[in-house]
């Protein structure tokens, strides 16, 4: 799918918008009709760079940065509630080891 990725955290966005084509739905569509494929953001929490994305596909990100999809929340949330930062943290190490082929083979 062709669309945006829009990094959300800089002040100018448009100096940060380019025309992405990746295997998965758009977030959405923007007011110009154009599909929204991924937001980027830093994430001061996790001290790292977060793609959200509609749905999960394989790529390879560069260090300190994290794939996370939509359906990805619930579960997150469940497991902040029940184990606190250790419950993110495992999250964030198992999306790191699913956007990584290399670390799945360990």
């Amino acid at each position: 799918m062709r669309g945006w990725s829009i990094n959300v955290s800089v002040a100018d966005a448009s100096a940060s918008t380019f025309e992405v084509d990746l295997p998965t739905s758009p977030l959405y569509y923007g007011c110009d009709g154009g599909a929204v494929i991924e937001l980027v953001y830093w994430s001061d929490l996790v001290r790292r760079w977060m793609h959200l994305v509609a749905e999960h596909f394989e790529r390879t990100l560069p260090s300190g940065h994290v794939q996370v999809a939509l359906g990805d929340f619930p579960w997150i949330d469940a497991m902040v509630k029940r184990l606190g930062q250790r419950g993110l943290q495992e999250c964030l190490r198992d999306l790191e080891q699913t956007m990584d082929p290399a670390a799945e083979a360990e």
